[in-house]
C-alpha cells in the first residue's frame, strides 16, 4: 500500500470545517481585531458554546457571566482563543474507529502540544507554531486506524518514533508521512507540514529543521509524563539522548507544572 492508496480508499476524507480555517487565518493576521474574530466565531455554534464554557471556567471567571461570544473573546484574549478554536476543529474533524480512545489520543495530542510551546519559548521560536504542530503531529495515525484497520489492529499499542518505523516497515510509510499529507491537503503551511512529516527523523528534515526537532522533543517528554504521572524527578530523569542536545531540561521541567495545571481548563473542553 501506498500513501495515494491510502487516502483514495477514504471515502471521507476528514475536514476542518470552514469557519475554523478562517479562524485559524485570522489569528495570523496582525490586523485582525477581536470584534472580527468574535463574529466568525458566532458562525459555529460547537466553537461558540465552547468559548463561552471556557471564559465561564473557574479559571477565566469574571465579575460577571459572559453572556456573548464578544464578551467571551475579551476575557479569553487571541492566544487562548486561538488555542481553544485549533483544538475544537482538529477534534471536531476525526471520528474515531470503535475501540479506538479518541479522547485519550486528544488528551496525549494536547499534552505534546503544550511542551511543544514551551520548548519554542525557551529556543526563540514561534510558540503558537509549534503548539498547532504537535497538536496535529498524530492525525496521521487516525487515518491509518481509519483507512487501514488490517495493520492498525497489529500496531495498536505502540508509540513515538518506533511506532513509525514499524509501520513504515509494514506499509512503506508512516503515521507522520500520513499526517504530512493529510495537512498538505488542508493547505497547511509548509512548516507545519514538515513539522509533521520529519518527526521521526528530525535531522532529516528540509530547510528549518527546528519544529521537526520540537516536535520529536515534545512527543517523547508527553510520553515520560503519561508513565510517570506528570512532570516529576523520574519523568525528567527518562530524557536523554542527542534528541535534547542544546534544551535546558531543568527549565523547561521547572516550567512545565504551571503551563500543564493552566492548561487543564482546554481539556475539559477537547471531546
Amino acid at each position: 500500500m501506498d500513501i495515494e492508496k491510502l487516502f483514495a480508499e477514504l471515502h471521507n476524507l476528514p475536514s476542518v470545517p470552514k469557519v475554523a480555517q478562517d479562524l485559524i487565518l485570522q489569528f495570523d493576521n496582525p490586523a485582525t481585531s477581536l470584534e472580527s474574530v468574535a463574529r466568525n466565531i458566532e458562525r459555529d455554534p460547537v466553537i461558540a458554546a465552547k468559548v463561552l464554557r471556557l471564559a465561564n471556567s473557574a479559571r477565566f471567571r469574571g465579575a460577571r457571566e459572559a453572556t456573548s461570544i464578544e464578551d467571551a473573546a475579551m476575557r479569553l484574549g487571541f492566544n487562548t482563543l486561538r488555542t481553544l478554536v485549533l483544538a475544537s476543529a482538529m477534534t471536531g474533524a476525526f471520528k474515531a474507529p470503535p475501540g479506538f480512545d479518541l479522547k485519550g489520543f486528544w488528551l496525549n495530542s494536547f499534552r505534546a502540544a503544550s511542551v511543544a510551546r514551551v520548548l519554542a519559548k525557551q529556543g526563540g521560536k514561534d510558540a503558537d507554531a509549534a503548539f498547532t504542530c504537535g497538536m496535529m503531529h498524530g492525525i496521521g495515525e487516525l487515518l491509518i486506524q481509519t483507512g487501514a484497520p488490517e495493520y492498525a489492529a497489529h500496531l495498536h499499542g505502540q508509540a513515538g518514533t518506533a511506532h513509525a518505523a514499524q509501520e513504515t516497515l509494514q506499509l512503506g510509510f508512516g503515521y507522520p508521512e500520513v499526517g504530512a499529507e493529510l495537512a498538505k491537503r488542508w493547505n497547511l503551511p509548509k512548516l507545519i507540514q514538515t513539522a509533521i512529516g520529519y518527526q521521526a527523523r528530525p535531522s532529516l528534515a528540509p530547510d528549518d529543521r527546528s519544529y521537526a526537532f520540537i516536535v520529536a522533543q515534545a512527543v517523547a517528554i508527553g510520553d515520560a509524563l503519561a508513565v510517570h504521572g506528570g512532570p516529576t524527578a523520574q519523568a525528567r530523569e527518562n530524557i536523554e539522548g542527542p534528541l535534547f542536545d542544546g534544551v535546558d531540561l531543568e527549565k523547561l521541567f521547572a516550567a512545565l507544572p504551571a503551563v500543564l495545571e493552566a492548561d487543564k481548563a482546554f481539556e475539559a473542553l477537547l471531546v
